[in-house]
């Protein structure tokens, strides 16, 4: 039985992780291009690069991540998804804020910031997921009698 579980939530967490690493090169990529390309400031261009690359990771946890969990309506998860990818979009412009105070604004030390903060809220949102999100279908056990 603990094998099993175990089994699942590594399977769970590479899609998660595959995921991630999808939706981290989506807004990377936006977040240059809006940055550097069209020259929109920091902030700004994380913020609309963030509200793309939530809507791909909220379709593909729904229904790869996190398919076999309970299904309480399309409209409270993505509700409850933008909640928490919103505190993640604090995390992260949070870091990219100090960055910037300390001084950190070329391309590579800005992209390192960003990096940074994806990477803690990314852990944040995980946990907020299977927390509120998509939480686990629950079976009832078996009675035993006897």
């Amino acid at each position: 039985m603990r094998v099993r579980r175990y089994r699942k939530l590594i399977g769970e967490l590479a899609r998660f992780g595959s995921v991630g690493v999808l939706c981290v090169a989506v807004n990377i990529a936006l977040y240059n291009l809006l940055r550097y390309g069209l020259e929109i400031e920091s902030l700004t261009s994380n913020a609309l690069a963030m509200v793309v690359s939530t809507s791909v990771g909220y379709v593909a946890n729904r229904y790869w991540t996190f398919r076999e969990s309970d299904e309480s309506g399309v409209a409270r998860e993505y509700v409850l998804f933008f909640v928490l990818n919103g505190v993640g979009f604090v995390i992260t412009e949070a870091v990219l804020w100090l960055a910037h105070l300390a001084g950190f604004d070329g391309k590579w030390t800005s992209n390192g910031a960003l990096l940074l903060g994806i990477g803690l809220a990314t852990i944040f949102r995980y946990w907020g997921y299977k927390r509120w999100v998509f939480r686990e279908r629950h079976t009832e056990e078996p009675v035993r009698v006897g």
